[in-house]
């Protein structure tokens, strides 16, 4: 029997991924890498960034990384800049990176409020608004925001958190209505509880509560599905482990 070919659903495209040196960010990108992608690794930390783009390569994928704190605008400015003249396009946007501050309404401070507006909210808008413009000129892009079930269902104590999420998630509407019919898909995907490092800061690595989160792998692959979806199936969300 001969060998089946399976060709690889991101051949050729080139994927930028916010808050890839961990979690949902890093195991999207290893998957990407798996389908053929070019994925630009990014994050605050390039060291750890490198652990990951090292990991993908000896596997044989294709992969650089570069150091953007999404809340400096013109750090993504001329990050993107460079990606492009690089590369010559970005064809996917995953904007994954984020902080979870939880506190009550009674307890939150107000520079963990503006902290979590700042990079969960404003830094999704400032990589979106930057990346447009190369995908509105290709004619084509998907962008995949990633938010929480925070937004179907909220809980107490997650004031800022919340905020900022329901935030993610009226301008990743907002903005497939805008570019839907312009070649452009953009989709929300709200994954439930998540085992990542976003929760060590309240959850310790050995409670049993870690073991009812859904894994950093079983978000990636809705991601993949998300990142194959074209403009035009006008579809603006995909809901995880709900």
């Amino acid at each position: 029997m001969g060998l089946i070919w399976v060709e690889m659903q991101l051949k050729d495209k080139v994927a930028l991924i916010t808050g890839a040196s961990s979690g949902i960010g890093k195991e999207t990108a290893k998957l990407f890498a798996k389908e053929g992608a070019l994925v630009i690794l990014t994050a605050r930390h390039l060291d750890k960034l490198k652990f990951v783009e090292d990991e993908i390569k000896i596997k044989g994928g294709k992969a650089d990384s570069f150091s953007m704190d999404i809340t400096n605008r013109e750090q993504i400015k001329e990050t993107i800049k460079n990606i492009i003249e690089k590369y010559n396009k970005i064809d996917i946007l995953v904007n994954n990176a984020g902080i979870a501050i939880w506190n009550s309404i009674q307890d939150v401070s107000y520079k963990e409020f503006d902290d979590q507006i700042n990079i969960n909210l404003i830094g999704y808008f400032n990589c979106i608004k930057e990346v447009v413009p190369y995908m509105l000129k290709e004619g084509s892009g998907n962008i995949i925001n990633i938010i929480t079930s925070t937004v179907k269902k909220t809980k107490p104590g997650r004031v800022a958190y919340a905020a900022s999420k329901y935030g993610q998630a009226g301008l990743s509407n907002a903005v497939h209505e805008d570019l839907k019919d312009k070649g452009i898909s953009v989709i929300a995907v709200y994954p439930s509880k998540t085992n990542t490092s976003i929760h060590d800061a309240y959850i310790s690595k050995d409670n049993p509560q870690r073991e009812k989160m859904l894994k950093p792998e079983e978000v990636a692959k809705v991601i993949l599905k998300a990142a194959l979806i074209p403009a035009n199936k006008d579809v603006k969300e995909f809901v995880v482990g709900i």
